[in-house]
Formats: structure tokens, sequence, C-alpha cells
């Protein structure tokens, strides 16, 4: 069991690291694809993850400590077993089980060959589960895709870990293959027992109103992540008036010209919506004049000019400190309120709304009903 154990303990240490690198990656695919994050999908997901990241590590958990594992095992030592269902027969070796006596099979889950096998059955019996319900595959396809994988396990296992290691350190078991492939199977038919309280997948988002749908701060935050990793490639100096010029090209005149977008817009299917369908000019200026020349511009331009002011330099950072707590203070508020303007998209007149083709999306509930 505890051989058992110590991959799920690994698996459960490494997924929050590779789920936390993942995130971005994973916000985006859903913001281009489904143009929001579903809860019930997130869950999915994630679930999904955790199940892969664990079964893989149990597979190749624990490793040799060293990578001359030729050396650690007797000369002549088998590395392989192409004898189908030989583990029938070893379970048959050494059973206690009386089968005319019902009382003895308890002993089954004591002897080494019987629980070997349940557990490499388990070992693809969720991946059958998310096979039928989230990506709703045939039995057919999922017994392919289960007997697949399990042989990119047994091809991990004997290969070394991809020729890490000098010789195979487990046995590339024939058996193996059966008994995956069966657990993947048995999911698919066990799936609707495990799967009875959530909606069905071809439906998540079958009553999503994107009119309605407000874009949340997680959203707007990435999207202005990635606007200004491509602004500070763009500007690589400290020149203020390039600064300003790259801001006007970019936030002004380009979000004007696509209607509402940038490329982190874009990425999260965002778009800067006017008093019409249509954004102006007038209202592109002052929402991103008010933000990035009133704001962080003035900002920058009284750091810059106060570096040789000693006399005024208290006085000039300080009056800046005031407007930045002001302002600070005012998102603050917003996001307490759980307001979705802040001061200077109301002063504009703008708001962020989901981006999205109506037609496209109409199509794709129809055809999950």
């Amino acid at each position: 069991m505890e051989a058992h154990l110590y991959p799920i303990r690994i698996a459960l240490i490494t997924f929050p690291i590779i789920a936390f690198l993942g995130t971005i990656p994973f916000l985006l695919y859903q913001y281009i694809k489904y143009h929001y994050v579903n809860k019930i999908r997130v869950l999915i997901t994630y679930s999904l993850c955790l199940y892969c990241l664990t079964a893989y590590y149990m597979v190749i958990l624990p490793l040799p400590k060293s990578s001359d594992v030729l050396s650690l095992y007797p000369a002549g030592r088998q590395m392989y077993q192409l004898v189908p269902f030989k583990f029938i027969q070893d379970i048959l070796k050494d059973t206690q089980v009386i089968y005319n006596k019902p009382a003895t099979y308890i002993h089954l889950f004591k002897e080494k060959a019987f629980l070997q096998a349940a557990f490499n059955v388990l070992l693809l019996a969720p991946l059958g589960i998310y096979l039928r319900y989230y990506f709703r595959k045939s039995w057919i396809k999922t017994v392919i895709i289960g007997f697949t994988v399990s042989l990119f396990f047994e091809l991990t296992q004997l290969t070394g870990l991809y020729g890490f290691y000098n010789a195979p350190y487990r046995l590339f078991d024939v058996d193996d293959l059966i008994l995956n492939t069966t657990g993947c199977l048995l999911g698919y038919v066990i799936a609707p027992l495990f799967t009875f309280f959530l909606p069905s997948s071809n439906k998540l988002d079958k009553d999503v109103d994107f009119d309605k749908m407000q874009v949340g701060l997680i959203r707007r935050g990435l999207a202005f992540i990635i606007d200004w990793c491509i602004i500070s490639i763009l500007s690589n100096t400290q020149s203020l008036i390039e600064y300003f010029f790259i801001v006007f090209i970019y936030f002004i005149v380009g979000v004007y010209i696509t209607n509402g977008r940038t490329i982190g817009k874009l990425l999260t299917s965002v778009r800067v919506r006017g008093k019409t369908e249509k954004i102006s000019f007038k209202e592109v200026l002052f929402r991103y004049g008010i933000l990035y020349y009133g704001i962080v511009g003035a900002n920058l331009v009284v750091l810059y000019v106060s570096q040789g002011l000693v006399t005024f330099q208290i006085l000039i950072l300080g009056g800046v400190f005031v407007i930045d707590v002001v302002v600070a203070i005012s998102f603050f508020v917003s996001i307490i309120k759980r307001e979705r303007q802040f001061f200077y998209e109301k002063i504009s007149g703008t708001k962020n709304v989901i981006s999205y083709k109506k037609d496209k999306v109409i199509n794709e509930n129809k055809n999950t009903l």
C-alpha cells in the first residue's frame, strides 16, 4: 500500500506548482475558445490534470538511486513478461481462498498478486469516466485510447524512462496492457454513477448570456499584463516622448481602429465599448488619456523632472503620492462595491464587454441541444 501512496503524495505536492504555471495558458485557452471560464469545466480540467499526474507517477515512481540499473540487478533478470493472463495463474498459485467458502474471499484483499491486478484495473478507470463524460467518446474509442495510454506507460518502463536509465527498472508486462485497458472500459461503463449530479458536458455553455456577463478583474488584469509586456518590448528606452507616442499608437489609435481591442483584450475575448456599438475616437482618447497620460504619464513626468530639483523634490513627490493614494482608493472602492467601471471609464463613458460572434455562439448552443 505504501508503494501506491508515495506517488499520490508526490502528485499532491507537485500539482499546485504545475497548476500555477499552467494557469495563464489555461485561462487564455478558455477565453479564446469559450469566451469565458466555466467553473465546472475548471474543476474537470484540473482534476483530470491531477489524475494524469498521479497515474504517471504511479508508473515511474519510486525511481532507482542510480542510472546504472544493470549493476543493481543480477544477470539474466527478466525485463518483460509476454504471456497473456499470467496474472490469473499468479493469483491462483498463492491464494488462500477456498471457493466453496465465501468467508475466505476476504483473503484476496491481502494477497499481492490480486492487489497488483486490482490496482492495474483501477489505474485507468478514471480515464474512462473522463472520456465518456467530458470528451463524449464511444466505448470503442475509449478502449483504443485506454490501450494507447497503457502502452505508453509500459514503453516508459521498458525504455528505462526514455533512456535515462541503462535498463528497464520495472517489468514490461502484457497483462498490464490488458488490465489497464479493461479498467478504462470499466470506467466508461460506470461513468454515469460518478457524473449523475453534474450537468451534461455538451450543455455547459447552454444558458450563457455574454451580453449580460461582466468582465472580471482577473481577465482585465491578464489583458493588462499582456499589453504592457508588448509595450515593454516595443519601448526599450526611458524616453518620455517615446512612451507617450507608443501609448498613443497602441492604446488610442489601435483601439479605435480595431473597435475597442488590444492584443491583450483580443486574447482574452474582451473589447472596449462606448455608448454605441462602434466606439468613437473621443471615447478612446478620454479613456486612455486619463489613465496613461493623466495618471501614469504624470507620475513619469514628475519623477523625471524632480531628479534635478532638490528644492521642490519632496513637495512634488508628495503631491504625486497624494494623487496616487486617491486613485488607489478609488480603485479599491470600485472593487469592494463590485463595480465593473472604474472612474476613468465612467468619465469616458466606456466599459469592457465580452467580445464574441453572436451567430457562431448561437449555432454552437443549438448543436449542443
